[in-house]
């Protein structure tokens, strides 16, 4: 079997693309909720549309296969350090739950924090807080 034969049934094992955006967003609202529940300054609002990309990465490139970029939730006002962690452990309860078990952690200074909760079929969120807070999903590379 060719590797891109591979690819296609790993895709066709995992959840739709409709089921992996449900369960990202779902996660990302709960971020944001459970965020604004810490620190109640932090409001967020949807920002960007929602986007479909024509094509996946890596070993998935050869495949029909798609994935989807979430809204992103946005705060003008930052998450304080002060809550940062509470908020962050709670985030990551959250999408742990929904099988964003990983974490890669870009930025961890005071006052600026930015990081990715994955696994490894691909699904993500981004967040992060800086001049402002933001929350992002993608699911991994899915057929619909």
């Amino acid at each position: 079997m060719t590797r891109s034969a591979e690819a296609a049934d790993e895709i066709r094992a995992w959840p739709s693309l409709a089921d992996s955006e449900r369960l990202v967003t779902d996660a990302v609202v709960r971020i944001g909720e459970a965020a604004t529940g810490i620190a109640p300054a932090v409001q967020f609002r949807w920002h960007r549309e929602r986007s479909q990309g024509g094509g996946c990465p890596g070993p998935y490139a050869s495949t029909d296969g798609l994935s989807i970029t979430t809204q992103a939730l946005l705060s003008d006002v930052p998450i304080d350090d002060s809550d940062w962690r509470a908020v962050l452990d709670e985030a990551r309860a959250i999408a742990t739950e929904a099988g964003m078990d990983q974490l890669d952690v870009h930025v961890d200074q005071a006052g600026h924090h930015d990081l990715t909760f994955f696994r490894a079929d691909g699904n993500r969120i981004t967040f992060g807080t800086f001049k402002a807070a933001s929350i992002r999903g993608i699911t991994g590379c899915r057929y619909p």
